[in-house]
Order: structure tokens, then sequence, then C-alpha cells
């Protein structure tokens, strides 16, 4: 997969969640065409901590938790050094009820910068 095709791919599943965000009534068909659009991404390009961090941001949104944790330790996995891994597998393990787990991908995250090739998952603090 070129670089092109790749980032194209990430800017498409991104426009898809924006959408998400903006559209509530077509929310989960957006998200649900972000996270088939980066499944395929994924099964050609494994070894691309952006689009895990992408596909577990957007499994997050969907409160698919467990393959959300899957998906972003796999990232972890191969070294990922972007804050949005850290951060949206703190989401995933939080709402797993893995609270000291999760707290401690939140410090990680604390420390890194987040790539310009991913995003966050959706995180409302006050509704935990």
């Amino acid at each position: 997969m070129t670089t092109d095709a790749f980032s194209a791919d990430l800017a498409r599943a991104r426009a898809l969640v924006q959408a998400a965000l903006t559209d509530p009534d077509r929310c989960d068909a957006h998200l649900a065409a972000a996270e088939a659009l980066l499944a395929v991404v994924a099964e050609k390009a494994q070894d691309r901590v952006a689009v895990l961090t992408c596909l577990g941001a957007v499994l997050c949104d969907r409160a698919n938790y467990p393959r959300a944790v899957e998906v972003l330790q796999r990232a972890v996995g191969l070294g990922s050094q972007d804050r949005n891994t850290y951060f949206n597998l703190g989401i995933a393990l939080l709402n797993s009820g893995k609270r000291r787990q999760a707290m401690a991908c939140f410090r990680q995250a604390s420390l890194l910068r987040a790539s310009p090739l991913s995003w966050e998952a959706y995180f409302d603090p006050h509704a935990q």
C-alpha cells in the first residue's frame, strides 16, 4: 500500500468519524463505514501503528471495547509512540473495568505527542 493511498484512506475514515459527530441520525452508519474502511486498511498495512490507533478509536466510539483493547495493544506491541494510541487504549480499558491499567495508559499518553495521522476516541470523563 502506497503512502498516498494510506493517507487518503485515513483521511476518508476521519471524515466519516467527523460526519458521525455532526449527523446524529446517521452516527452509527458513519462509524460502521469508518470501521469497515479501517479494517480493510489494517489488513493491508498490518504494521502501521496509525491505522491501528484510528481503528481502536472507532471501536471505542462504537463501544466495542474488548476489540479496541486488542487492536490498540497490537499498536503498542509494534512500538507506538503516538499519544493517541495510549489515550485510546486508556479509554478502552477504563470502559472494560480495568481502571488501574487505564490510568497507566493515560499517564503514558501524557508523556507523548499525538501523531497528525491519528485521532482520539470520543471520551466524556463525566459520564464515567
